[in-house]
């Protein structure tokens, strides 16, 4: 089953028609949409066709090599991701890659899960930046920011609580938490108490905030998990 589109458009420029036609297969099923030329004059044809987020590209070409491509590409074109993927191994190798506008130099053979890895990474950097969040933690100031309207000040215990619960994907379960806070030398039931009411404490300063949204729920006795998008700084 193809997986969900990663919303990168990418041209892979490389002249073997088999390996080129293998990472065509691969970086398709891995979601990102893939165009395959074998030279820098079908790419110029690909581009003018078509724009791309980011050119995967080889050195050793019969025809136009791939540095020559990749200076004038990046002269054309300074906000395309460029990733070149070589069989060039040589260190000189790799410097006159990123002389010549490259944002990542990987060699052959490349793990194709790698490679992928390499792309998106690539593609969440060039990708233009998005608006503030609504809420930031500053752990230095201990304050939480709201729509760079409201400060709301923490402790330094709120502060690496809600550092804990926004850097997690899923709930984080209370033993978690007590290692975390650095308190597992105080009984369990004891700790549940002072943890309930440091979670009291936090919902009081959100709340105003979250349109009647709980922004730190419980969930099932095992923990707590933040309900609402916090950048933590």
């Amino acid at each position: 089953m193809q997986k969900k589109p990663y919303f990168a458009s990418l041209i892979l420029v490389e002249d073997n028609d088999a390996l080129r036609e293998e990472l065509e297969n691969y970086l398709s099923e891995e979601g990102f949409e893939v165009r395959g030329v074998d030279s820098g004059e079908s790419l110029n044809l690909a581009l003018i066709e078509r724009p791309a987020d980011i050119l995967i590209l080889d050195l050793n070409m019969a025809e136009e090599d791939g540095l020559s491509i990749c200076k004038r590409i990046r002269k054309s074109m300074p906000s395309i991701g460029i990733l070149i993927l070589t069989a060039r191994v040589m260190s000189s190798d790799k410097l006159a890659g990123y002389q010549s506008g490259a944002d990542i130099y990987m060699t052959k053979p490349a793990r194709p899960a790698e490679l992928a890895a390499a792309i998106r990474n690539l593609f969440v950097r060039i990708s233009p930046k998005q608006a503030s969040p609504n809420w930031i933690l500053d752990t230095k100031l201990l304050n939480i920011r709201f729509q760079d309207k409201v400060t709301i000040p923490v402790t330094a215990t709120e502060a690496k609580l809600l550092k804990l619960l926004a850097m997690s994907h899923d709930y984080v379960e209370i033993t978690d938490i007590q290692t975390c806070l650095l308190e597992e030398a105080l009984d369990s039931a004891k700790f549940k108490l002072r943890l309930e009411v440091l979670i009291s404490r936090l919902r009081a300063k959100l709340d105003a905030h979250t349109d009647n949204i709980n922004p730190i729920k419980s969930v099932r006795s095992r923990g707590y998990q933040l309900c609402v998008d916090m950048e933590v700084v």
